[in-house]
């Protein structure tokens, strides 16, 4: 049985909004309403790489990725359970071109609290066995960070959520935001009115259909993305440690391990367009296996024949910019907005929960600033930008990787 009311409604029940389902219930809002029009974590979050790190080419997603890290790491004591987190170690790695970027990144990082260090080709070679890396080339090095189990830490904050009073409802689709004279006032669902005066957007790709009708125009571009699972090489040690998580932007990958004999990897371009969110292809391209492999093996030439375990696609929700759109909605009093997550909201979705949830009943954010990510930031001209590593041809496959953004999409 649906219910009819509730203090605060959050559509969606991916991370984001089942972290600030979790993070409402935590600052004492007990009559909490998620809806999801198909099951927990059965979408992005669910088929995300999941990678756990800070290093950013900026400051306010760097401070997001900063807030949340201890939640991973203090998961049983502070969520309850356990939430797959790893801490394999993190490698950022560029091509030579922009090492001086790398440089002034780190900086800004260390600047922050970051712990984080420059790492010269010898280091790195001592970090990842296994890994070519030439003398003229430079890496930056986390050595908390590493990567989490999505599912589990989905529904880790909705179970934590539910036993402080919230209800998680599946299968409950939500076809539209109600309001009147500028006020939120619920939302309609297949099975009629849900009424409450606060309502959280957190629903991805659907988003914008959602708020449209009310005059807010999110710039968000559905993305299909995929990853593949390839075995590990007996070169590489086996375990869910067994080897560092890795974003390469000269060879255009992102990695690390998945489970005892697995290894995850995405690419960095390849990627295109929804025209149908509820209607996609979850299985890999058959060209993006040997992309995927290929990509790798210039870095781990042992992965080169590795075989192919199973893989996955999942949609993304990618904004003009490239970063989320936090914060409450213009012209809407009590409609709050956590959307446009890029590719690159599980790592900072226990911050993000937290910040909403303080918007939400404090009227501010205090575990990080939010300004940034406003959402009239694009109507006022202010896109969020930082110190961009470029992605070389090396990182697109000469081409045949069609780049959804300049600097492609990394989860």
């Amino acid at each position: 049985m649906i219910e009819r009311t509730a203090e605060v409604i959050v559509v969606g029940g991916g991370v984001i909004g089942c972290s600030i389902a979790f993070h409402l219930t935590r600052l004492g809002v007990k009559d909490v309403l998620v809806l999801e029009k198909g099951t927990v974590a059965g979408q992005a979050s669910g088929r995300s790489g999941a990678l756990v790190r800070m290093h950013y080419a900026n400051e306010p997603e760097a401070t997001l990725a900063l807030a949340a890290l201890p939640w991973f790491e203090r998961w049983n004591e502070l969520v309850g359970g356990d939430c797959g987190f790893v801490p394999t170690g993190f490698l950022q790695l560029v091509h030579p071109s922009d090492n001086d970027k790398l440089r002034q990144n780190t900086a800004m990082l260390q600047r922050i609290g970051v712990e984080t260090r420059l790492v010269a080709a010898e280091e790195i070679a001592e970090l990842q066995p296994g890994l070519e890396i030439g003398d003229d080339e430079m890496g930056a090095f986390e050595p908390r960070s590493g990567y989490a189990d999505p599912v589990r830490t989905t529904c880790g904050f909705a179970a934590a959520a539910q036993r402080r009073g919230a209800v998680v409802q599946e299968g409950v689709e939500v076809r539209g935001l109600l309001a009147r004279h500028g006020r939120i006032e619920g939302v309609e669902t297949g099975a009629g009115p849900i009424s409450g005066p606060r309502v959280v957007l957190a629903s991805g790709g659907w988003s914008p259909a959602l708020a449209r009708p009310l005059g807010i125009d999110l710039p968000i571009t559905p993305a299909r993305v995929q990853l593949a699972i390839v075995q590990r090489p007996a070169t590489i040690p086996a375990g869910p440690a067994g080897h560092r998580a890795i974003i390469d932007r000269r060879f255009g990958f992102y990695t690390r391990p998945w489970g005892a004999n697995g290894t995850l990897v995405g690419l960095s371009s390849y990627h295109g367009r929804m025209d149908h969110l509820d209607a996609y292809a979850q299985e890999n391209d058959a060209e993006f296996i040997p992309l995927a492999r290929q990509h790798l093996s210039r870095r781990f030439p042992s992965y080169a024949t590795a075989p192919y375990l199973r893989g996955h696609a999942g949609p993304l929700d990618v904004t003009s910019d490239g970063r989320a759109i936090l914060g409450q909605a213009p012209g809407v009093e009590g409609l709050y907005l956590a959307v446009g997550m890029s590719g690159s909201g599980f790592k900072k979705s226990p911050a993000i929960g937290a910040c909403i949830a303080e918007l939400i009943t404090d009227g501010a954010a205090r575990t990080a600033p939010l300004h940034a990510f406003r959402p009239t930031r694009f109507a006022e001209g202010e896109p969020i930008q930082g110190v961009e590593y470029d992605l070389p041809a090396s990182a697109r496959d000469d081409g045949q990787i069609a780049s959804f953004r300049g600097r492609g999409l990394i989860h």
